[in-house]
């Protein structure tokens, strides 16, 4: 993939990466990245997003944030099958209190089967083990779908239509914890309200690509991201 060789050796060498071309620049000329760190397959974790563009991450000629796979790698993170070029938010949080994921999301997808996960609560323990998502904002075969975790344990999903016919065109997603409440908006509409109070786990923000196959390839792009 275009810069991600020069890329793992800037890594591997330098312990820093800045390298990118005129049409894959660093998407932190573009967005606020304080605050979040990149997982893409190797796996490799880049903590340091100032300069960092590879062929996974970058930002393109429309100024949009672009995240790009291949599902056949390898190089998994831990506790799944899928790779993944991902930003995960550092603040852990609990759902007492007051935290929102807005983003304007499009995708891109030639993956067998055809599913990706966009946004994501996800879950984590006390003692910092991997825990279940609690939310999960995907695009299943072209239609926005949130997948929600209905038990304290996290091992039941209910899966919302959120909205049908997404696929390549942009779309509005605003994910809000407050109270002990989920809400969840899709183009300024509110589309689910959610009780919480049964969610013992912390949790933290996940956005990007993350496929839920292991053939074809996929971009998603963001116009904006921001999380509080």
């Amino acid at each position: 993939m275009k810069a991600l060789f020069s890329s793992i050796v800037a890594m591997l060498v330098t312990g820093t990466v800045a390298v990118w071309s005129a049409d894959d620049a660093p998407p932190s000329q573009a967005f606020d990245l304080h605050g979040w760190k990149l997982q893409v397959p190797g796996p490799l974790e880049i903590k340091d997003l100032r300069n960092y563009s590879s062929g996974y991450f970058f930002l393109n000629g429309a100024r949009e944030m672009c995240f790009a796979l291949d599902a056949a790698e390898k190089g998994t993170t831990p506790n799944t099958k899928y790779v993944r070029s991902e930003l995960r938010h550092l603040p852990n949080w609990t759902v007492d209190s007051s935290h929102t994921l807005t983003g304007e999301v499009r995708v891109v997808s030639h993956l067998q089967p055809d599913k990706l996960t966009v946004l994501q609560i996800h879950g984590i323990t006390a003692d910092g083990d991997n825990a279940p998502p609690l939310l999960r904002i995907a695009v299943n075969n072209g239609d926005l779908y949130a997948e929600v975790k209905t038990d304290a344990a996290g091992e039941k999903t209910q899966g919302i239509l959120l909205k049908q016919g997404v696929k390549a065109s942009y779309v509005k997603v605003a994910v809000v914890v407050k109270g002990g409440q989920l809400r969840i908006s899709v183009d300024g509409q509110e589309k689910l309200v959610r009780d919480l109070s049964n969610w013992k786990f912390s949790n933290y923000f996940k956005a990007g690509l993350y496929p839920q196959a292991t053939q074809g390839t996929a971009q998603v792009f963001f116009r904006s991201l921001k999380a509080e």
